[in-house]
């Protein structure tokens, strides 16, 4: 069995019984008791396995523990949560983080800290046909807090701060690394944001559109190892073509100023594994449709490309990494319109994903 097969079971193993235990605790006669109906309903703990299989991480298995609050009756539900995760590659990652909505919604915090041991199996490493293994150790933290300025405008800060070091596995992936420019480094940066925001919900929406743009200048005084910047803009647009059926487009624009190669642009698409390919800047466009099949029970469909320019080079031919992919969702919790997806992804040539995850990608 391949490494793909072997995800899509294991993901299926711990999936499939965690989430038919919750349809038949709700179908059970003995939920019927109004009482432990309302329990259920409101119960704020939010258990959800976790599974990854890619080129980089190997097979990952893990799990996420969230507590759910809604601080007054306006606002999202806000989550705050723990997840931790160990591959078959010897990786070991594990972080806190949250959302929080307060205020009747006119105030918004995102924050996470994330630490861990991660081995990167690059089979064709920055498009060079080279074989590459690394070990990288990493901690990061982050911060994000918005204020609703005008009806679905908010302004806000952000603040990031990453520290990882990286070596090769091996004397030629250590030479190849060298030659790449990539090595352990600290980025510590501040930035602004900006965002429209019109979507129904933030966890599952099925109509409105979200637009933001933010920045992070990583600076020698704060911290970092070099000066540079980035900007991005994103937008994610929701229509529902039918009573079961979201189709959604999503964009994203992001631009590098004198960042090393290391702190470069990606491929983001599912599929893909982060860092295999950089450039000075990218642009990402997807589509997804969305179809509810059972109350609770949804499948998906998507595609997009993605590519890096600059630096003299432009975005198309070699430059465009295109991506298919379908899926399925179970929507969990359905007071707080939160899900869990399973979904497999497929790039050109060995480039594919299959991912287990809390949540929509977008």
């Amino acid at each position: 069995m391949n490494p793909s097969s072997l995800s899509i079971a294991l993901g299926l193993l711990l999936v499939l019984p965690c989430l038919s235990a919750q349809a038949q605790a709700r179908d059970s006669p003995d939920n019927d008791h109004p009482e432990t109906q309302q329990h259920a309903r409101r119960s704020p703990w939010l258990l959800v396995p976790l599974v990854s299989s890619n080129p980089k991480l190997g097979t990952s298995l893990g799990g996420m523990v969230g507590y759910i609050k809604k601080f007054d009756a306006v606002s999202e539900p806000s989550l705050l949560a723990m997840q931790a995760q160990g591959s078959n590659t010897s990786s070991r990652t594990f972080a806190l983080g949250g959302k929080l909505y307060w205020n009747e919604n006119n105030d918004q915090m995102q924050l996470g800290l994330a630490g861990g041991k991660v081995t990167n199996d690059y089979l064709d490493f920055l498009g060079t046909g080279q074989e590459v293994r690394s070990d990288e150790t990493l901690r990061g933290y982050f911060l994000r807090y918005q204020h609703q300025v005008r009806p679905h405008w908010f302004l806000g800060g952000q603040a990031l701060y990453s520290n990882y070091d990286v070596e090769g596995s091996d004397p030629t992936s250590v030479q190849i690394l060298e030659l790449a420019g990539l090595a352990g480094a600290v980025s510590s940066g501040l930035g602004g944001i900006v965002s429209y925001d019109t979507r129904d919900n933030t966890s599952n929406p099925t109509s409105g559109t979200l637009v933001q743009v933010h920045n992070f200048a990583f600076r020698d005084g704060l911290g970092s190892d070099d000066d540079f910047d980035v900007v991005t803009a994103e937008l994610k647009w929701y229509r529902r073509t039918g009573d079961n059926n979201v189709f959604v487009l999503h964009s994203k624009w992001h631009w590098t100023h004198d960042a090393p190669e290391s702190r470069q642009s990606s491929i983001e698409l599912r599929g893909y594994t982060r860092g295999q390919y950089l450039g000075r800047n990218s642009l990402t466009l997807e589509a997804e449709n969305r179809y509810m099949f059972k109350p609770r029970w949804g499948a998906k469909v998507f595609g997009g490309v993605s590519c890096l320019y600059g630096d003299g080079e432009s975005c198309g031919g070699d430059n465009l990494y295109p991506m298919i992919g379908t899926g399925v969702f179970y929507v969990v919790k359905p007071a707080s319109n939160m899900v869990i997806s399973a979904e497999f992804a497929k790039g050109t040539a060995d480039n594919r994903g299959f991912y287990v995850n809390f949540g929509h990608r977008f």
